[in-house]
């Protein structure tokens, strides 16, 4: 079996630490030989199952410009030494940092990059070193690949149109998911507590508190659907805008609780990261995903595995194809469509009074309808089974 190396940046709670964890994991219980290198972060917590071999790659910690550059010649010199004494045969990096250094150190090994956004449409790829990055380097890194690896095939076209890659050189791979583990979890009895929550219908989402995921429209469309359904809002994740969204929340004339294991009576309930969210999908009436952009969402395919109306952004990239709703364009759809278990809505990021008035139509339409037929759910979940996309990946390895 071929030796494979795995570059990410590092082990956390995100969607490719998820994902790069548990390939590393299956491909080496598929008997390949697997290490997994991570290139940055001081946790050391496995948040999902991993290759025994794990290394961290850490340097000193740069105080200056200088110590940058020595920091990322430490991680080039680590790494080519990695390759060399594991005899690696290919090198798959996810994320854009991993990229650089999968490239940079490339000898005779397969060079496999795994996109997991958009480059195009990502927000903080943005001012002159925004410029420098879609114009030069990134298109650099691609043409240096041996092949890439997108996560839906929105990506793909996205790579062939504004970066010109052919088509002999892309791949897409759906990120798979565990179903029999997920619905394990979502089996896990609540606190009485957190029970108390749901003595209303509740919306629930989950990601970062982060710009890109757009928790406050979310919450100022809570407000309009408040007129009519006396509904909350569950967000699961941490970050720095909590009490950003706090504040937005009382502004709004709405309660708001930072979840501490004890119920009070509120509008929005801030979470934090929770290690088992399934078990918070399965009391859930509807999932939602209000994000700007994303790669391939996994939080939307797991609600849908929890069997959960969702209703999502047809954000760039991953909503339209885990829905697989059909349309013909690229460009975000400016009127919701709805399907047999869910709502793709238009986007969130700068919302008309017309646009948020949609979306609480749609939210409200999900918490008072009858639960979509199982069958529904099924049938778009199976695509993304393990045994499958596996085969996949291993395709691209021994090819």
């Amino acid at each position: 079996m071929k030796n494979v190396m795995l570059l990410g940046s590092e082990l956390g709670k995100g969607g490719a630490e998820r994902s790069i964890s548990l390939l590393s994991y299956y491909l080496e219980q598929a008997g390949y030989n697997v290490v997994l290198c991570i290139l940055s972060g001081t946790d050391r917590t496995s948040y999902y199952k991993t290759c025994k071999e794990i290394v961290f790659v850490d340097p000193p910690t740069p105080t200056n410009a200088i110590d940058k550059i020595k920091a990322w010649r430490y991680r080039l010199n680590k790494i080519r030494e990695i390759k060399r004494t594991h005899n690696i045969d290919v090198s798959i990096s996810f994320l854009e940092g991993p990229d650089y250094v999968n490239v940079l150190t490339k000898d005779k090994e397969k060079v496999v990059l795994s996109i997991r956004g958009s480059k195009k449409f990502d927000k903080q790829i943005s001012g002159l070193m925004g410029v420098v990055r879609r114009t030069v380097l990134i298109p650099f890194l691609y043409r240096k690949a041996d092949k890439i690896v997108c996560v839906t095939k929105a990506l793909a076209d996205e790579l062939k149109k504004y970066f010109h890659i052919k088509d002999e050189r892309l791949e897409v791979i759906y990120n798979f998911y565990e179903p029999e583990v997920i619905l394990k979890n979502a089996g896990e009895q609540l606190t009485e507590e957190e029970e108390k929550i749901f003595s209303k219908k509740v919306i629930i989402t989950s990601g970062r508190l982060h710009m890109a995921k757009e928790h406050d429209k979310l919450i100022q469309v809570l407000k309009v659907l408040k007129k009519t359904d006396d509904a909350r809002v569950m967000i699961l994740g941490d970050g720095d805008l909590l009490q950003s969204w706090v504040a937005l929340t009382e502004s709004l004339g709405m309660k708001a609780c930072i979840w501490d294991g004890k119920y009070q009576d509120a509008d929005v309930y801030f979470m934090g990261y929770q290690k088992n969210a399934f078990k918070f999908y399965k009391h859930s009436t509807v999932f939602s995903l209000p994000s700007s952009w994303e790669g391939f969402p996994n939080v939307l395919a797991e609600a849908l595995i929890c069997e959960k109306p969702v209703v999502s952004t047809d954000c760039p990239t991953g909503p339209r194809e885990i829905l697989d709703v059909a349309i013909s364009h690229h460009e975000p759809i400016t009127k919701a469509i709805r399907t047999k278990v869910g709502t793709l809505g238009p986007m969130l990021l700068e919302p008309s009074d017309a646009v948020i008035e949609t979306w609480a139509n749609e939210l409200s339409f999900w918490l008072n309808s009858a639960a979509p037929c199982s069958s529904d759910f099924h049938e778009l979940t199976k695509r993304f089974t393990l045994d499958t996309l596996l085969q996949e990946w291993r395709q691209v390895i021994d090819k």
